[in-house]
Formats: C-alpha cells, sequence, structure tokens
C-alpha cells in the first residue's frame, strides 16, 4: 500500500480569543483602529447624534463632554474551516501531509459611550449608549507533517498527525455600529475626515505571518480502497500576527477529511 491521496477538509475552526481584543476599538499607542478617533471627529459626532435623536435620546454628546469604554475580554465566534489535503503514503501505517485550509474568524461585543451632561435623573436612561464594535479577519493556515495510521480493524484505522504550521492573518474590517449606524475604524492614515476635503486616506495591511506546530488525533473509516473518512481533532499551538496583540494561544479544530485514493492518481 502507498501512493498519492487527495482529500477535502469541513469543519468548525475554534480560534484563540488572545488576539481579538485587537478589535476591541480602544486602538494603541500608534493609533491604529481607535473608536475614539472617529466619534471625536466633529463630522462624525455629529452623524452618530443625528441618529441618537432619532431613537430617542434627548441629549446630544458635546464634544468634550463624554468618555467611552470597550471591551476588553473580546472573543472569537466559531468559524468554518475548509481546505485540501495532499498525503503520500511511505507504507499503510506511515505518510507525509500537506494541507491548506481558510477560516474567516469574527469577533463582536459593546461598547459604551457615556453622556458626561448634567442629566436630570428621570432622564438617566439618556446617560449611556450602548454600541457595537467588531472585526473580523481571513486566516490561512498551512500545515505539513507526519501522519501514522494504526490498524484497530478491516474498516477502521486510528491516525495521528503531527508538524509544522504555517498562518496568515489578514484583517478584512473593524467596525462600531450606534442604532444601524456603521463606521469604518481601521486605520487609513494621520489625517481626520473632512466631508469633501482633501486628505489623502491609505489602505495598510494588517496582521502578518505566523507560525507554530500542532497535532491531530482521530479515527479513519474505510469505505473501498479508494474512499474513506478521517474523523479528527486538530490542535495548534501557533503564533496569531496582529500588530500589538501578537499572541502564542491553542486553536481548536474538529473537521472531516474525505480522503480519495486512485482516484486520480
Amino acid at each position: 500500500y502507498g501512493g498519492m491521496e487527495a482529500s477535502i477538509n469541513v469543519g468548525a475552526y475554534f480560534g484563540n480569543k488572545n488576539t481579538a481584543n485587537f478589535y476591541n476599538g480602544a486602538g494603541n499607542e500608534d493609533g491604529m483602529n481607535s473608536a475614539d478617533k472617529i466619534i471625536d471627529n466633529v463630522h462624525y459626532l455629529n452623524m452618530i447624534n443625528d441618529v441618537l435623536e432619532q431613537n430617542g435620546y434627548r441629549y446630544p454628546l458635546e464634544e468634550g463632554k463624554y468618555h467611552t469604554e470597550y471591551p476588553t475580554n473580546m472573543t472569537y465566534l466559531p468559524s468554518i474551516y475548509a481546505g485540501l489535503t495532499g498525503r503520500y503514503w511511505l507504507s499503510r501505517k506511515l505518510g507525509i501531509s500537506v494541507s491548506m485550509n481558510y477560516s474567516k474568524l469574527v469577533s463582536n461585543d459593546n461598547f459604551v459611550i457615556y453622556n458626561d451632561n448634567d442629566i436630570p435623573p428621570s432622564n438617566k436612561e439618556d446617560q449611556y449608549v450602548i454600541g457595537t464594535i467588531m472585526g473580523q479577519e481571513d486566516r490561512i493556515n498551512i500545515d505539513i507533517g507526519l501522519i501514522n495510521s494504526f490498524y484497530i480493524s478491516d474498516k477502521m484505522r486510528f491516525i495521528f498527525e503531527t508538524g509544522f504550521n504555517l498562518n496568515n492573518t489578514v484583517v478584512q474590517a473593524n467596525k462600531l455600529e450606534i442604532y444601524g449606524l456603521v463606521l469604518d475604524i481601521m486605520y487609513k492614515g494621520p489625517g481626520d475626515y473632512v466631508p469633501g476635503g482633501n486628505v489623502q486616506q491609505y489602505e495598510f495591511r494588517q496582521g502578518g505571518i505566523g507560525y507554530g506546530a500542532y497535532m491531530t488525533p482521530g479515527l479513519q473509516f474505510n469505505f473501498s480502497e479508494s474512499v474513506s473518512i478521517d474523523l479528527v481533532s486538530q490542535f495548534y499551538y501557533s503564533y496569531i500576527d496582529l500588530e500589538h496583540y501578537s499572541n502564542w494561544g491553542f486553536q481548536w479544530v474538529p473537521f472531516l477529511r474525505f480522503n480519495f485514493t486512485r482516484l486520480f492518481f
């Protein structure tokens, strides 16, 4: 037994929350993705006050008379994990595996704007505004490793794979929303937005290349000499590159791998 095998991977990706606070709107010392920079801009502040008035707020936010609080424990929602694997079996027990898988991760939470104006006790509901802040990123994982296969029965084998992980993270969105008003907070340069102005805005790539290791235990169910399915649970320990929030962490991926042998090769 030996030769090439092609596989399709479908599962769920549970990203470690260590890097999710990148999207919380607090920004960093470089001023990247700062929600305050957007809210403090008088043009956006007027837009926020317009939508607040439409939703029954009687006390507008005034420059210098409000403050914000942002979430500090953001997490990622479970994401689809999909991709391809190629394996070359040196024997029935040992093979070389190369995989590439894609996930779109989303993180969201609430933030608060406190109105510091002198508001009567009977209207205290106007003292704070609750909004939503969200981020979205594309993450690609490339895995190169060795896979071992252990006999259980003619239709089932235990498999164990381990190897090196290379990952690429690209930030696609970072936005805040207040009563349907959506504002982009991704950093576009040091200048402030002025309607009709000529302040240059730029598209900066946020994210980067990370690396780590993985291991994947699971069961393989053999339906024929050409078709099998792996039910596996993959564990990454990887470094994710997000400016000022880059960190190591465990990622978990339960998935199915549909294997096709001798159909294409």
